[in-house]
């Protein structure tokens, strides 16, 4: 099977949506990163996203919905929870925020991996939501590899997936370019699970309560996409630094090619790099957001190019810091 990437025109999106309700996975592109896509309501397709991404099924999926009252027929919620919910989705929705809710019994085992919750969210990427308009509910990681860089463009899904799907729907690059935040809304306490763009500051502005931050976490079950050690990896070696300075320490005798990869082209030109090295920048001044949207792009192009190892400058963890941070720490906890 070799996939087609389709221009994103009616007829395309109509083409996707009815290989969907046939049963297929098709990749589809989300202002966040591409998604490999299935009905909720086909447990084999719901399987083939595992088998297409090699991902163990003890990770859960994500599902994907137009509008509130499409989430409403997945979940359990009390009265209370609904008038937070609601705001939450009047302040972020469509967008980069993914609930976690206890589900209804509808909603598969397949998409939770047993669980008692389900994670949720409304895309904004206009594509996804026709799509859905024609579909209905699609659960959808990152339409990569399981454990390999996230999809930010359709030449990316075509580079590790191309042979085992038979649709990608182009809808450019990803406008945020690393995974939404999810936000646990099932227990006593409401806590970020997942860092995204959307951060616990913001969310605590809205409901006007504390939100238990996101705290670095590790897990062999799961009970959300993103919290494995090793995720997010590219093939060669990734190490981390803040300061230049911290280079010489990181290396080691038998590499050849170093790629160093800077926050901001001033840093990377202001900066003496180590023999050998050839240096890349991530933005032009240090922009946050600009380095989201190129940080998987960037490291995809310097894994097929003649390096050894790779060493990345990691960002102050603030803003959409944190979620770039968390990328970049799973990345190279491989190595």
């Amino acid at each position: 099977m070799d996939a087609k990437i389709l221009t994103a025109d009616q007829t395309s999106i109509r083409l996707v949506a009815s290989a969907l309700l046939s049963g297929e996975v098709v990749a589809l592109p989300t202002e966040t990163v591409y998604g490999l896509a299935a009905i909720i309501s086909d447990a084999a397709a719901l399987r083939k996203i595992f088998e297409v991404k090699a991902r163990p099924l003890l990770d859960p999926l994500i599902i994907h919905v137009l509008d509130l009252s499409s989430l409403m027929d997945l979940v359990q919620i009390s009265n209370d929870l609904f008038d937070k919910i609601y705001r939450l989705v009047d302040a972020f929705c469509p967008g980069p925020l993914t609930f976690v809710l206890k589900k209804r019994k509808n909603v598969s085992d397949i998409i939770t991996a047993g669980k008692k919750t389900v994670a949720v969210r409304m895309p904004a990427h206009v594509v996804f939501r026709e799509v859905l308009r024609q579909s209905g509910p699609l659960a959808a990681p990152s339409a990569n590899p399981f454990g390999y860089l996230s999809p930010t463009c359709a030449e990316h899904v075509l580079a590790s997936l191309g042979n085992r799907i038979p649709y990608i729907l182009d809808g450019g690059s990803c406008e945020i370019g690393v995974e939404s935040t999810i936000l646990d809304l099932s227990g006593k306490h409401f806590s970020v699970l997942r860092p995204g763009a959307i951060t616990a500051e913001m969310v605590e502005n809205v409901l006007g309560e504390k939100i238990i931050p996101y705290c670095p976490f590790v897990s062999t079950d799961p009970s959300v996409p993103g919290m494995l050690k090793q995720h997010y990896s590219p093939r060669i070696r990734l190490r981390l630094f803040k300061q230049f300075s911290e280079i010489s320490s990181l290396q080691e005798n038998h590499i050849l090619k170093i790629a160093t990869v800077y926050l901001s082209r001033e840093e990377a030109q202001n900066t003496m790099a180590v023999s050998k090295n050839t240096v890349f920048w991530l933005s032009e001044n240090g922009n946050l957001n600009e380095i989201a949207r190129n940080i998987f792009d960037l490291l995809r192009r310097l894994d097929n190019m003649d390096f050894d190892v790779i060493y990345c400058q990691v960002p102050q963890k603030i803003g959409i810091g944190i979620a770039i941070n968390d990328r970049l720490t799973r990345a190279a906890a491989k190595f």
